[in-house]
């Protein structure tokens, strides 16, 4: 009978994992899901890995897009502009990202990204700052250095800190004892601490789909009311 229990229960446990496995393929549910009364306004962040968007088809629930711009000192992201039209049309909050890359002079990428964009954004700049991309080998004083370059030209032009976005290693690493920047930080699996140091975005889901993407797309949510985040905008929305 005990025998017959145990099997019972191990057949269940099963039948439940694959249950929940099946759906996280499917995209039914994902690990985390941000406490509405904390993260009350969503956003997505593109690049043009997510190909053409039909912005009209887009939720507006999300009021905050991200939106690639440029990495490293002279790469563009092609679907920068195209995204930049679509997201101002459906009248979103614009903000726009810099990958940065370890093995370049931080004042020239910020040179790049502000060629590229120039005061076309509402959002502060920010900085996608973490290893996935970059050079295994590096000289941790040096990437502290160029990092600081590239955001004191970047804070000097738009007159405001720039966002941090990074991953738990790369915050632990780097981040966390070296700037004092608002974070947008990555944890997909994990809830973030809503009590972190300057946490403003959470990207919370790498794979999420919606109407208008064709492709899988991240989703990210922002701490505080929409007023809260107007108040971050550069007056030009």
């Amino acid at each position: 009978m005990k025998r017959k229990i145990i099997l019972t229960t191990g057949v269940i446990l099963l039948s439940v994992l694959f249950t929940l496995a099946a759906l996280l393929i499917e995209k039914k549910i994902w690990f985390v899901s941000p406490n509405k009364k904390v993260f009350q306004i969503h956003g997505l962040d593109i690049s043009h890995h997510q190909g053409k968007i039909n912005w009209d088809e887009v939720d507006a629930k999300y009021q905050f897009i991200f939106a690639k711009a440029t990495e490293g000192d002279t790469f563009v992201d092609k679907r920068f502009q195209e995204n930049v039209s679509g997201i101002k049309r459906t009248k979103r909050i614009l903000g726009a990202y810099h990958f940065f890359h370890f093995n370049y002079d931080g004042e020239a990428q910020a040179h790049n990204y502000i060629n590229t964009v120039g005061q076309n954004i509402n959002l502060p700049p920010a900085i996608d700052f973490e290893f996935s991309g970059n050079p295994i080998h590096y000289n941790e004083e040096t990437v502290i250095k160029e990092l600081e370059k590239c955001i004191n030209v970047l804070e000097n032009y738009y007159g405001r800190d720039v966002i941090i976005y990074t991953t738990p290693s790369a915050y632990k690493k780097i981040i966390k004892d070296n700037f004092d920047n608002p974070l947008w930080y990555r944890s997909i699996i994990f809830p973030v601490n809503k009590k972190m140091k300057n946490l403003a975005f959470w990207q919370y889901h790498n794979s999420a789909i919606i109407d208008g993407i064709d492709t899988i797309v991240d989703l990210n949510v922002f701490k505080g009311t929409l007023s809260n985040l107007q108040s971050m905008t550069m007056g030009n929305l």
